[in-house]
């Protein structure tokens, strides 16, 4: 039975903060209103917690946002957060992507992103190669060709190069084909932010929140950056319907919740 709850789900990179870098107060005073107007907020991200932490930080500010009220679900929302009666946020569930598949499919799976990683090292010798290339987040994994550790100076020359050759188009056929190959079927790998992939068990994506928090809501909203068929935003903006929005980054943001969601309210 429906309740007459709404909420309105944010995808965070490209969409609520430019490609890893930090919330403006500008947001800020966006959310703050659209919970003034009666809605809650859910951020929907591919990366862990601790990247919320660090790019959301103007929510903890002097300000007179409700943070308290946020539903926070890193991972596609395989992970989520909300606070309690405590200064730190509670964990309400966190699904494990290794014990999902298994010892085997596991160790597989990485193999051949170890693989991947010292292939595409070799035949794009120009890339950035900084640290951290797979990163296990539990639920997730993410592979970043030229690693987590990358400056800013480091994703500006791999989007010269991806621009130039489409590397990470290339690649993703190329990973979607060891996958099959590999006997891991159902696992699927997206674009995630603009230098990554996010790899996960399929249906691991961000309609999880919406079909399980969220299914007895009368209005979900969905607002991300990568909806096309390739992107990590895109079973969700599908799920949502004529409430998916697709933005640009921050500023159309913001023009979306005050232009489309909240003057038809």
């Amino acid at each position: 039975m429906k309740n007459n709850k709404k909420v309105i789900l944010f995808d965070l990179d490209g969409t609520l903060t430019p490609p890893r870098k930090k919330m403006t107060h500008d947001i800020s005073d966006c959310l703050y209103r659209i919970q003034k107007a009666g809605f809650e907020i859910g951020i929907v991200t591919g990366s862990d917690l601790e990247y919320i932490y660090e790019q959301c930080d103007v929510l903890w500010d002097l300000n007179p946002i409700d943070f308290r009220a946020i539903h926070f679900l890193p991972c596609n929302g395989t992970k989520y957060y909300i606070y309690g009666k405590g200064s730190a946020l509670d964990e309400i569930y966190s699904l494990d992507m290794r014990s999902h598949l298994g010892e085997k499919h596991w160790r597989r799976l990485t193999q051949l992103l170890l693989n991947l990683q010292n292939a595409m090292s070799r035949v794009h010798r120009k890339i950035p190669l900084t640290g951290t290339f797979i990163q296990y987040r539990g639920s997730t994994v993410n592979w970043c060709p030229i690693g987590r550790s990358a400056t800013d100076a480091d994703r500006h020359t791999w989007e010269i190069l991806n621009n130039k050759n489409e590397i990470r188009k290339k690649w993703l056929d190329i990973a979607q084909f060891g996958l099959s190959s590999a006997n891991l079927k159902n696992i699927v790998i997206k674009f995630g932010g603009e230098t990554s992939f996010d790899i996960y068990p399929e249906g691991w994506d961000k309609t999880y929140s919406m079909t399980r928090l969220f299914s007895n809501y009368e209005e979900i909203y969905f607002v991300g950056d990568r909806c096309d068929p390739l992107g990590n935003d895109y079973e969700a903006y599908k799920l949502a319907g004529e409430k998916g929005f697709e933005t640009s980054g921050p500023q159309e943001t913001i023009d979306i919740v005050y232009n489309k969601i909240l003057s038809e309210s």
